[in-house]
């Protein structure tokens, strides 16, 4: 018997090695000038599994054990709608060519992700930020995302602090647009540095004390006395609380928005953003703890309104594709700049933070016909 199992080895092994050799043609090979990469099919002979019945009866005890290998062998998986010419494209398109070790991440026929990551134009997304919010000023659109109270914003756990240089919104109190005009109209000043400015406070009614440069050991990039900032206080269901009983809603944050927008994996969290305006002014308040929260100074003349996310990669064309509350304070703070540098000591050896120790640019205040009417701009409750 062991004479017979180990002549039909070598005779379908033989087969298998040397038997449905791939033919040199450009519509079979898979990788057209390289025709010689395999010698052989892999795919299931005759004789092979013919090999694999006899074995299935001729060894005793372990006919089973054969049997249940039989299906996996004989009838290979295959991806519907898949063709060869499919395989090849891969194949190729994964510089596999020459190299048929190598290790691939996905396979011939794999799903594609059902999301668009695209973002869209801004005429099929949906309301933006930053808005006007100088007295009647106008919007077009209706939201269809429930704006968020105070009470629920700090109820989500903190999980990114970030500012911008210049103020994104427009109120009264904020809407010099000298720094950032001069940038949108290419003539970027030796102060405005790389990134673009928002709306500023006035400095007509500082003194040159007030004025006087400092130097910030801990805040990097353009922060400079007599600047203003709009510091954005970001708020996510995705974000972590490792203690619900601390006052501190903020055990878990990180540079940029990703804890927002996809902490602990999830894909559709509840986010709010808080936004306050600073203005850096020498003999200024004294504010211990600007990180934790926008509570430390008061936020009576505030609103809060349906918008998205900002940045200078969105626009009047391009816009965002996600919906965010919006609590913004209408007023212009002025803080003393060791506090300002203070905050960014916290972000830095509390959090480990560093991208975010320097300014971001301003998004261009988007135009009337991409942000809520002005009924959906209400007081913050």
């Amino acid at each position: 018997m062991a004479r017979m199992i180990g002549s039909l080895l070598l005779l379908c092994g033989l087969q298998l090695v040397v038997g449905d050799v791939c033919p040199d043609d450009v519509e079979v090979d898979l990788c057209d000038t390289n025709p010689g990469e395999f010698s052989g099919s892999m795919g299931m002979t005759p004789n092979l599994t013919l090999l694999l019945i006899v074995l299935a009866f001729a060894l005793p005890g372990r006919a089973k054990s054969w049997a249940l290998l039989l299906p996996a062998v004989v009838l290979p998986s295959a991806v519907a709608g898949l063709s060869c010419g499919d395989v090849k494209e891969f194949y190729k398109t994964n510089q596999c060519c020459g190299s048929a070790t190598k290790e691939l991440g996905t396979y011939p026929g794999a799903p594609t992700c059902p999301y668009n990551f695209q973002k869209p134009a801004c005429s099929m997304a949906g309301p933006q930020t930053p808005r006007d919010l100088t007295a009647n000023a106008l919007g077009d659109k209706v939201p269809k995302a429930i704006t968020l109270t105070d009470a629920q914003a700090n109820s989500l756990p903190l999980v990114n602090v970030h500012f911008h240089l210049g103020a994104e919104h427009k109120s009264e109190a904020y809407s010099d647009g000298t720094d950032s005009d001069a940038f949108d109209a290419g003539r970027r000043l030796a102060t405005t540095g790389t990134v673009r400015p928002g709306w500023m406070c006035p400095t007509s009614s500082l003194n040159s004390t007030q004025l006087q440069a400092y130097t910030f050991q801990y805040c990097k990039g353009q922060v400079e006395v007599g600047k203003s900032y709009e510091i954005h206080y970001v708020h996510s269901s995705a974000g972590m609380d490792a203690n619900d009983t601390d006052d501190v809603n903020a055990d878990s944050l990180s540079d940029g928005l990703g804890g927002a927008a996809n902490g602990r994996g999830l894909l559709n969290p509840m986010i709010v953003v808080q936004g306050q305006i600073f203005q850096i002014v020498n003999g200024a308040a004294t504010v211990d703890d600007m990180l934790h929260g926008w509570t430390v100074v008061g936020h009576t003349d505030s609103v809060m309104y349906s918008g998205s996310t900002t940045g200078t990669s969105h626009d009047n064309s391009v816009c965002s594709p996600y919906a965010i509350t919006w609590h913004v304070d209408k007023a212009c703070h002025q803080v003393s700049p060791e506090s300002f540098d203070n905050l960014c000591k916290q972000m830095n050896e509390m959090y480990g933070m560093d991208s975010d120790l320097y300014p971001h640019g301003s998004r261009i205040l988007v135009d009337k016909q991409y942000v809520v009417k002005s009924e959906f701009v209400v007081p913050l409750s």
